[in-house]
């Protein structure tokens, strides 16, 4: 049986001041140890609270099963803005500003869910991917639209 039975994928797309939209690419996501116990969990009692932040970093190391939220060089962490699901699939998005988060000329290498909003390494990681470096001017916005399927 494939251990990755959760799969997904991140999309960014950044939005310039100058009113440019560039699409950041597509990258899939790995479901981490602790975010599979975490699904698993579900199954048999409530976990502590719902993995609706998404947090940017710079580590550019790649994702492996077994990453924790302190795993990131964290530099800003949002409120996911929707989260929708249809049948198996789960959407959710989180826009990051860059002189509203402090992320203005950081080179952004990382994506990554959690359940806490608080930076630092708290609360406990779903889910982690590394992609091509996005760095943001002080009006720019970065846009994350993550979908996963559980299959």
């Amino acid at each position: 049986m494939d251990r990755q039975s959760q799969q997904g994928i991140f999309k960014l797309t950044v939005y310039r001041a100058d009113g440019k939209v560039e699409d950041a690419g597509t990258w899939p996501n790995l479901f981490v140890t602790e975010g599979q116990n975490y699904l698993a969990g579900f199954q048999s009692t409530s976990p502590a609270s719902v993995m609706n932040h998404m947090l940017v970093g710079t580590v550019s190391t790649a994702a492996t099963y077994t990453n924790l939220v302190d795993s990131f060089g964290e530099v800003a962490r949002v409120t996911m803005a929707t989260r929708t699901a249809a049948v198996n699939v789960l959407t959710e998005v989180a826009t990051f500003a860059g002189g509203l988060n402090g992320i203005t000329s950081v080179v952004l290498r990382e994506v990554g869910v959690t359940n806490d909003a608080r930076s630092g390494p708290n609360g406990d990681l779903r889910s982690r991917t590394v992609y091509a470096a996005v760095t943001l001017a002080a009006s720019d916005f970065l846009n994350i639209s993550y979908t996963s399927t559980c299959s």
